[in-house]
């Protein structure tokens, strides 16, 4: 089933139509994926895959300190200073555990969440439980809330034990919630001057409180509630300040203690559950589908959960056998945690992109473009790379993060890859950052939340193709179906009835998105042909003195200034590695031989030009090439071109771009000069990664210094990677290429956990000198990747 899953997902739009058997299976699978903790924003939220549906959310403030509520914890925010947050386990379908230790708000929580398959993407629960911090003295307000943004009603009935939520939605159907509170839940002690005062309210175990709000500001739930807190705590406090002849005390348990209001709540599309707590606490959310079969109740959270934990253990050692690689339970338990902080970072966003119509002007041309618009809404099911700092899909990073999530859950990486792929338009385009809606854009500054048409990214999606090519291709020569099921399912279960046309169309698929993205860069990404050639190569729109944003490597030093005629090695690397997946789904897809042929001459091609336009031989690296006028050139009396190329060579990613790709033969000399690059400790070669730009050049630290020096780790898996794949075990660079890959992988993965252990979190980047983590944090897109660099899975 997981196999067939997987498939039929990339299949969705086929244009021919599928079998029934087919159908199911699709069906099956949405439903499998339907619910989960898709909104990654939150410290913890859950939303199905549906648009404008219901949502939900876990809200809590420390009650020691009176201003605490205005920094109510919600949506992640490096802000915040939680000393931890992250899943220590999340399988992707039915389960995921994570802490959340936040010191400042004196509270430790911890959530379960567990589902039950049934009809409409069935039924699932989260147990949060914790603990007040010894420093706490007044406890914790904690809330939790769920809002429909869509069509459908809702009902809350509250009681002394638990709230209750009755509801209907048109792709829901009916369901229920409870929200139950546990029976040895403290509530906050009250202060001794005010256990006589009239007016104080009784403590309850939990409230319940009903909003009317328009559907598009229910993501704003975290405000609202703001709103209702300080009204009903200036109500109170001139209460107690009335009845206390102005003594008080104003203590936070009684101030923003809220109560039940209105019998009659039908109306209302926003209710919150608020605890107040103290001590050790526990409360389940338990949500049901109208399936019967599908019903939890309380008693059973903590035996699913310590189910699905052991499965996950089980499942994770069968498939990364880290400690076959020799690593301890607790190096075991940072990967798991590394894998898991993945898989919680997915999430489903929907809405509409701010797009433009027009292209954006070259540098130092005047920006007359028209007015960005809204484009239709759509959704798109992706990977994060940090919650807090990055809650949005990018498709630079999504093609490092599916290398990791499709070891783990093919049908589930193949899904997001089949969400990506229904974003790109006719022309081949895909929005280097999906910012759906105003929840999205209200993370993003303007300046960077138009999308421009002629801008470009790297396009990593085909690391998840060429995975699947590599691995079919390693197989035995059994029926596709088998070697797929060799390849891409755990358990090895396939349905040889529907064969031919699960691989074939899939195939055609995958061929039909690559050539039509590969066509779309070498129409809108060409370069200008160089002074005395008719050869062009390739050159990243959205320049600008500093920066490339769209090249991924944002600050990373150029041509200065910007030309038009400048022509960029990564870029034309990217082209060529294009050519090459192309080449090979042609050789799978159905009337794939004529393109194949195509695709193989313009291939032959490319790598040709990427040594002709690219390579300096004084300087022995591949680099950038730019124009500019002939020194003493005067245009009465001498002949040829005015201008003159030039190579614009900066040590550092860039350079290695065609040895990260595999584009240069390991019998070439020009990988021993790469190779002594990388080794050079007075180059790239540091004690904690290879460095993103040599020490030598004269950027290196210098301005935003983002990559300009920093140690990225997805550009270090691609290190380790291509050596492993080509130059490990072929050509006269050999040795040097197994004592590199030795030592890299080495001090990545000691550095990596021994900044987890020290911070208890993974980064965006780490520091060339002396390896501690920065940038944004946790930072669990491709940083992740270190769990196949610990299984040598690449």
């Amino acid at each position: 089933m997981q196999l067939l899953g997987f498939v039929v997902a990339v299949l969705a739009a086929s244009s021919l139509a599928a079998s029934n058997d087919i159908d199911d299976i699709q069906r099956k699978l949405d439903s499998d994926l339907q619910w989960g903790t898709y909104r990654p924003n939150l410290y913890f939220g859950t939303r199905p895959r549906l648009p404008s549906s219901l949502l939900s959310g876990l809200i809590w403030f420390g009650l020691d300190n009176q201003r605490n509520w205005q920094n109510t914890r919600h949506s992640c925010e490096l802000g915040d200073n939680l000393l931890e947050y992250g899943y220590s386990r999340h399988n992707g379908r039915d389960f995921g555990e994570q802490l959340m230790v936040d010191q400042d708000q004196g509270v430790e929580i911890k959530s379960e969440f567990i589902k039950v398959p049934g009809e409409r993407g069935g039924s699932w629960a989260v147990r949060f439980s914790g603990r007040t911090l010894e420093e706490n003295v007044q406890g914790v307000s904690l809330a939790y809330y769920f809002g429909l943004e869509g069509n459908g009603t809702m009902a809350l009935d509250v009681s002394k034990r638990m709230a209750k939520i009755t509801g209907e939605t048109p792709d829901l159907g009916p369901f229920r919630i409870r929200i139950v509170p546990a029976k040895h839940n403290q509530s906050p002690p009250l202060h001794p001057a005010l256990q006589k005062t009239k007016g104080i309210p009784e403590a309850v175990k939990i409230a319940g409180i009903a909003m009317d709000v328009p559907k598009k500001n229910v993501w704003r739930a975290r405000d609202l509630f703001q709103e209702k807190l300080i009204k009903h705590a200036q109500q109170q406090a001139n209460a107690i300040l009335k009845n206390t002849d102005g003594k008080g005390p104003l203590t936070g348990s009684v101030l923003f203690q809220l109560e039940n209001e209105g019998e009659d709540n039908s109306n209302s599309n926003l209710f919150f559950a608020q605890m107040m707590v103290h001590g050790e606490f526990a409360f389940d959310v338990i949500y049901e589908c109208e399936d019967t079969s599908a019903a939890i109740k309380s008693g059973d959270i903590g035996a699913l959960a310590s189910n699905r934990r052991k499965e996950f253990d089980i499942q994770f050692d069968a498939v990364f056998g880290l400690g076959e690689k020799g690593f301890d339970e607790e190096e075991v338990e940072i990967a798991q945690k590394a894998l898991s902080s993945l898989i919680g970072g997915i999430g489903y966003f929907y809405g509409s992109s701010l797009v433009s119509d027009e292209p954006k002007p070259e540098y130092g041309d005047i920006d007359e473009t028209s007015e960005p618009r809204l484009s239709n809404p759509y959704s798109l099911f992706a990977g994060t790379p940090s919650r807090p700092f990055f809650p949005r899909g990018f498709l630079w990073d999504e093609g490092f993060q599916l290398l990791l999530l499709s070891r783990w859950d093919a049908d589930l990486s193949m899904d997001v890859l089949r969400s990506w792929y229904h974003t790109m338009d006719k022309n081949g385009w895909m929005a280097r950052e999906q910012i759906l809606g105003e929840e999205a854009r209200s993370k993003v500054p303007k300046e960077f939340q138009i999308q421009y048409p002629n801008f470009a990214n790297p396009p990593t999606l085909l690391f998840a193709v060429q995975a699947l090519v590599d691995r079919l291709e390693a197989v035995s020569t059994a029926g596709m179906v088998d070697q797929l099921a060799q390849v891409y399912s755990t358990q090895g279960r396939h349905n040889s009835a529907t064969e031919q046309t699960l691989t074939r169309e899939y195939m055609q698929d995958l061929l039909q998105y690559s050539s039509r993205q590969l066509e779309f860069f070498m129409r809108t990404q060409a370069g200008e042909p160089l002074p005395g050639s008719l050869e062009h190569g390739y050159r990243w729109r959205g320049r600008t003195m500093d920066h490339t944003l769209t090249s991924g490597i944002d600050d990373y030093p150029r041509a200065r200034p910007p030309s038009t005629r400048e022509l960029h090695v990564d870029l034309f690397s990217w082209v060529t590695y294009m050519l090459s997946v192309d080449t090979e789904l042609a050789a799978f897809a159905r009337n794939g031989l004529e393109l194949n042929q195509t695709r193989e001459q313009q291939l032959e091609l490319h790598l040709r030009l990427l040594d002709e336009l690219h390579w300096n031989s004084e300087r022995n690296m591949y680099c950038d090439v730019t124009v500019q006028p002939r020194d003493g050139y005067d245009e009465l009396e001498d002949e040829g071109e005015s201008e003159e190329s030039v190579f614009v060579c900066h040590k550092g990613y860039v350079s290695l771009f065609p040895m990260l790709l595999g584009l240069v033969p390991p019998e070439s000399p020009k990988l021993g000069h790469i190779l002594d690059m990388i080794e050079d400790p007075d180059e790239l070669w540091s004690e904690f990664g290879i460095r993103s730009l040599s020490t030598q050049d004269e950027f290196y630290g210098k301005g935003e210094d983002y990559w300009r020096g920093p140690i990225w780790i997805n550009i270090n898996y691609l290190v380790l990677s291509s050596l492993h794949k080509h130059y490990m075990s072929d050509g006269p660079h050999q040795e040097q290429a197994n004592r590199i890959y030795s030592k890299l992988r080495q001090n990545l993965v000691r550095n990596i956990l021994d900044q987890f252990r020290q911070t208890r979190f993974f980064w965006e980047q780490y520091n060339p000198h002396d390896g501690h983590g920065q940038g944004t944090h946790p930072f669990t897109g491709w940083t992740s990747l270190v769990v196949l660099i610990m299984a040598e899975k690449y």
